[in-house]
Formats: structure tokens, C-alpha cells, sequence
């Protein structure tokens, strides 16, 4: 803003406001389709509903909040538009008057210095006299008149100012921005245990509206304060009691709290479906700019360039698409049991875990680590091999859970892409950090549940160095399927600190494996031959695994190492049982 009378464009601010209260009416009518929706939902039942009812809730009064804030605005912008075009009349009236002013008092001067000089003339006579007195009355004058259109415009610039504070001091106080503004600055100097209090306080609107170190902060938070301070919050939520301070925050910060160790699974699920739904909407959108680009590109150069961008956007749109439909593909398992979606990370390439079965009340959960070429693409392939696993535990009244994590960039497929990465340690160095904390973060949020590892083929590669670096998380069994090799920095079964370690070892053409670990830099051991410490799973028989994979194509008449009747899936499912 400024002190110019004249700067600025009053029809411009009008329109803003007119611009917020369309906005006003978009939010009203939203509401009301979603307090329809929230009355359609009343006869579903379980956690679906318990994830929407929560979700909505938080809408209508947070949209009641900024339609009044809008109405602040709108106030606030009307009365400065107004102000604005009257000072602005009144500053042109000034201008114009002193234009006048100036050229009178320069025609004035001239005609003043005549009549000077006609009097000083030998022959200057009365009437001369009374022109000059005459003339120099209208200077005087005309002085005086410019001297106060100089005070009007002074007072006029003060008028000014006092509008354009006004505006400002409107514009950020509580009653627009929802929080005082020495509130919102004083966050980040705040303690550990005031900003996790001020934060829990804030609607999730003006959570929304926070500087993102806000955010990097809480991100950043010691798992254990984390865990105390959302307890704090509520319930748990393990029988859908939310909190209402619970339920803003997974609203406004879903990235932040989908991915918060130290939270409980119910509600990083709620958050990192949010996340998600999000990213895939976004991603779509980029494809069908990328496949509109593609079409109109004139010249090789262009077309190679948009075809580029097109291969990209279509990759990442079919990643999103299937960690988003691991909520509802269809799994085979005897008892129906709850999806959770754990983590989420929107980056390049997007990661992400989901869970098949409650991870905050299962006695026994296994993570599945996939190899060489696994991305968020296959996330419904992962899970249902998981559900393998789960459905023969249930058989025998296990109650487990199996996430499939695909939350580390897996090394490129070797033979499609002439990426060697899968021979290197690079990736399962990378991977293990990622892998360690999600498990630290499981640990820490049950203590008691029994944890396994089940890693297939360069999987077991990441997941060997995260427990070998990590000897207090306590798994129970190590599974190795396929194994692309085990870091000769974990020589044997002990150095990966789980209570048992065990190894499955297709025959033919199963061990395809075999060139990750024979040509592999530095030199990886094969867990299923000589590892000390390790007990061999058998794969042979009349339903032996004959495939590198963990699952195989139906009516291909091969078997991966899950696929149902093998003796794999059983042992597995034995060894990672509770």
C-alpha cells in the first residue's frame, strides 16, 4: 500500500471483494453437499464410515469459519475500496485546483511585473498605480490559495495512510486470518510441548494456512513426543473414538501426519488417503496435459521432447492408480479385515505401505519387502500375495496383519531398462534407512506385537543391512525369498539380530537371483546355501515354486513363492505366526 492520494485502482479492490463473496457462495454450496452426503453415509457401517463421518465433520464447521472470515474480508475490502475512491476524487479536485492555481499565479506574475515597470515609467499615471496594487492583491491571493491546497493535499496524504493501515491492520487480524497474527509469529520460538499445545488448538483451516515449517517442525518431533503428545489428543481410535483436535489435524496436515511416527496407523491411514487421493487427482490432470501436449507437438525435436513427458506422466498416473486401488482389490482371505494405507510419500517416484489387517491391534505383523523393478504399481500384485500369507494364518484363527511395503526406490529392472543398480548396494543402502524407520516407528507404537520381515528377491538385500543396523527392533522372523544376496557386511543369520532367519531357494528357473548375487559388487552371500544360522524352506514338491516371482499368473501353470498349495506359502505363513 501506499500514501499516494491517487495510487491504486478502487474498482480493482471492488472487484477482489466481489471475487470472495462468489468464493463465500461456492463454500455454502459445498457444505451442503457434503452435510448431504454425511446424511447418506448414516447406514454404513464400520471403518469406512468411521474414516468419512470423521473426515466430514471437520468440513462444515471449518467452512462456517472462513465464510465468516471471507465476511470480514469482504467488510474490510469495501470500506478501503470506498475510502480509496473518495480520496481519490478529492485528491483530482486538489490537482485540478492547483493546476489552475499555478498557471493563474504564473499569468498573475507576468502581468504583476508590467505593471511594475508602468509605474516606474516618467509618464506612469494613478490608474497604473491601482493596476499594480490590483494585481499584486490577486498574487497575494493565489499564494494563499495554493499554500492551502498544499495543507489539503498534505491532509489528504494523511488520509491515506490512515486508510491503507486500516486496510492492513483488517486484513491480518484474527477475525480474516483466524489466529492472531503475534500468535502465528511467536510458533516457531515456542517449546517443544506450547507449540504441540498451540498446534492441536488451531482449526484445521488455519492449520492449512501455516508457514510450511510449521509442518518441518512437527515433522521433526521425537518419535516419543509425537506418540505422548497424540494420545493426549484422545482416544486412540481403535473403536473410532476420534478426537475432534485429532481429526483437524489429519484434515489440514494429511502429508505431515500420514507419515508421523509415533501416530497410530488408524489415523495415518485417514491422513495418507487424503495424500493420496490428492496426488492421483493431480497426476491425472497431468496426463491428459502431457497426451494434449504429445498430440500437438510439431517438429522431432518436440515430439521426442512432449513423448518423454508423456512416458513420465503416464508412469506416475498408473503408479497412483494402484496404491490407491490396494482399498478396495479384491483379496481372498477368510476373515474381511481392514486396509491401511501407513505411509505415503508424493515424491519421485511416489512410495508408500499398505496394510492388510489392523496394524494398531494385530497380534503379528510382516512386512514384505519387494525386489528389482517394484514401485507403487504393483502394489495390488504385493498385496495379494500378502493376503496369501494372511488367509493361511486366519485359517488357523491367527489374528495378523501384512503391510506391503514398496517404501524405497527399488532398483531398476536390470534386463528392460540395462540399469545394473540391482548388483550394487546403493539402493539397499538408501532403502534401509527408509525401511528402519518405519519399523522403528511400528516398534515403538507396539512394543508387545510380534514383528517379521518377509524380503524378497534385492528386498532381502535392503532388509538385511536395516536389521543389521538396527539390532533393538526385535523381529521375531526374517524371511528371505529369492534373495538377490545378503551384504557380506552381514555374514551370517546372528548379525541380523532377529530371533530366527530363514531362506527359500526356487530350483530352475526359479533362481533367476542367482546373477544378482553371482555378479553382484561387493560380493553378496546366498542365504539359502551355507548361511550360518539360517533354516532352509523347502520349494519342491508336487506344487514346487518354479518362478522367480512371488506369485504367478493364473492358468500360467507356474508357481511363485506365495501362491497358494505351495510349500513355501505355508512355511511362511507358520514362521511369521504369533
Amino acid at each position: 500500500m501506499t500514501a499516494d492520494p491517487l495510487a491504486g485502482d478502487p474498482a480493482a479492490v471492488t472487484k477482489l471483494s466481489r471475487a470472495l463473496a462468489d468464493r463465500q457462495d461456492d463454500l455454502r454450496t459445498g457444505a451442503t453437499t457434503v452435510a448431504r452426503a454425511a446424511d447418506d453415509a448414516a447406514d454404513w457401517e464400520g471403518a469406512s464410515k468411521d474414516r468419512f463421518s470423521a473426515t466430514v465433520g471437520t468440513i462444515a464447521p471449518a467452512a462456517q469459519r472462513i465464510i465468516g472470515r471471507l465476511d470480514a474480508a469482504i467488510d474490510v475490502l469495501g470500506t478501503y475500496a470506498d475510502e480509496v475512491q473518495r480520496i481519490q476524487d478529492e485528491a483530482e479536485r486538489i490537482r485540478a485546483s492547483q493546476l489552475t492555481t499555478a498557471m493563474d499565479s504564473a499569468i498573475t506574475a507576468l502581468s504583476l511585473s508590467a505593471a511594475k515597470l508602468a509605474v516606474s515609467a516618467k509618464d506612469a499615471t494613478d490608474a497604473d498605480a491601482r493596476q499594480a496594487r490590483r494585481l499584486q492583491s490577486d498574487a497575494d491571493d493565489l499564494a494563499a490559495t495554493a499554500s492551502r491546497l498544499d495543507a489539503e493535499w498534505d491532509a489528504l496524504v494523511r488520509r491515506r495512510a490512515t486508510a491503507d493501515r486500516a486496510a492492513s491492520a483488517g486484513l491480518s487480524a484474527t477475525d480474516v486470518l483466524g489466529v492472531a497474527p503475534s500468535y502465528s509469529g511467536t510458533l516457531g520460538r515456542m517449546s517443544d510441548a506450547d507449540f504441540l499445545a498451540a498446534v492441536a488448538a488451531m482449526p484445521p483451516e488455519v492449520l492449512a494456512a501455516q508457514d510450511p515449517s510449521v509442518a518441518d517442525r512437527l515433522a521433526g518431533m521425537p518419535l516419543e513426543t509425537v506418540q505422548a503428545w497424540w494420545d493426549g489428543l484422545g482416544g486412540r481410535g481403535s473403536a473410532g473414538e476420534h478426537s475432534a483436535a485429532q481429526d483437524a489435524l489429519i484434515t489440514a496436515l494429511p502429508a505431515v501426519i500420514g507419515n508421523l511416527n509415533g501416530v497410530p496407523y488408524w489415523a495415518r491411514d485417514q491422513a495418507n488417503r487424503l495424500s493420496a487421493q490428492r496426488a492421483y487427482a493431480q497426476a491425472s490432470g497431468a496426463l491428459r496435459d502431457a497426451q494434449d501436449k504429445y498430440g500437438k507437438a510439431v517438429g522431432r525435436a518436440a515430439q521426442a521432447a512432449a513423448q518423454r513427458e508423456l512416458i513420465s506422466a503416464q508412469e506416475r498416473y498408473d503408479q497412483l492408480k494402484n496404491f490407491s486401488a490396494g482399498a478396495r482389490t479384491q483379496l481372498d482371505l477368510v476373515d474381511q479385515v481392514p486396509r491401511q494405507m501407513i505411509t505415503f510419500h508424493d515424491g519421485a517416484p511416489p512410495l508408500g505401505a499398505f496394510s492388510v489387517g489392523d496394524l494398531d491391534t494385530a497380534d503379528g505383523v510382516s512386512f514384505l519387502v519387494p525386489g528389482m523393478g517394484s514401485s507403487l504399481a504393483d502394489t495390488t500384485q504385493y498385496m495379494r500375495a500378502g493376503a496369501n500369507v494372511l488367509a493361511t494364518q486366519q485359517q488357523v484363527g491367527a489374528d495378523t496383519a501384512i503391510v506391503s511395503w514398496i517404501g524405497y526406490e527399488a532398483p531398476p529392472n536390470a534386463a528392460s531398462t540395462g540399469n545394473l543398480g540391482v548388483l550394487g548396494e546403493t539402493y539397499a543402502d538408501r532403502g534401509a534407512s527408509k525401511l528402519a524407520s518405519d519399523l522403528v516407528a511400528f516398534r515403538a507404537v507396539r512394543p508387545d506385537a510380534q514383528l517379521n520381515v518377509i524380503a524378497h528377491s534385492y528386498g532381502s538385500t535392503t532388509t538385511a543391512l536395516t536389521l543389521a543396523r538396527n539390532p533393538d527392533l526385535g523381529v521375531h522372523s526374517f524371511v528371505t525369498l529369492g534373495s538377490a544376496g545378503i551384504p557380506s557386511s552381514v555374514p551370517d543369520a546372528a548379525a541380523t539380530h532377529a530371533d530366527h532367519m530363514y531362506a527359500a531357494q526356487a530350483a530352475e528357473k526359479g533362481d533367476i537371483a542367482y546373477i544378482g548375487r553371482k555378479y553382484s559388487f561387493p560380493h553378496r552371500l546366498d542365504p539359502a546355501d551355507g548361511f550360518d544360522g539360517v533354516t532352509r524352506i523347502d520349494t519342491t514338491g508336487t506344487h514346487r515354486v518354479n518362478i522367480h516371482g512371488l506369485t504367478a499368473g493364473q492358468g500360467s501353470g507356474d508357481r511363485g513363492y506365495l501362491d497358494i498349495g505351495t510349500p513355501t506359502l505355508s512355511d511362511v505363513a507358520e514362521v511369521t505366526q504369533p
